[in-house]
């Protein structure tokens, strides 16, 4: 007795009478996936524009006022945390070479006021 046209049709259905989609299959998430993905994507987003906003602060006071070192020490040190942060969620490792962004940022600040002048 065949199944193919009967009540369980779905069930048993073979691979033969698909169409050719010419060798490609699609990646498809469930509706569980596909939300930890979207939230994800919006934690980077957070985390990126925080960085950002943190880094441009720092570069306006180390432009505009590079005597006053406690500021630029407590955004530095809070700079330093969003880009670690950031790093580890779009799972890069921690390299114990890398240099700190704060660092990074001064020195371009530096390098840009002795242009200026």
């Amino acid at each position: 007795m065949s199944t193919r046209n009967g009540p369980h049709a779905r069930a048993n259905a073979s691979d033969d009478n698909r169409p050719a989609t010419g060798g490609r299959t699609t990646t498809r998430y469930s509706r569980a996936e596909y939300a930890k993905v979207l939230a994800l994507q919006d934690e980077v987003a957070r985390a990126d524009a925080d960085y950002q906003r943190l880094r441009n602060a720092y570069m306006d006071i180390a432009e505009n006022e590079p005597t006053h070192e406690v500021a630029l020490a407590m955004i530095g040190a809070d700079m330093d945390r969003a880009h670690a942060r950031l790093q580890a969620l779009i799972g890069l490792p921690r390299l114990p070479f890398t240099h700190e962004p704060s660092a990074v940022a001064r020195r371009e600040a530096q390098r840009q006021s002795d242009e200026k002048h």
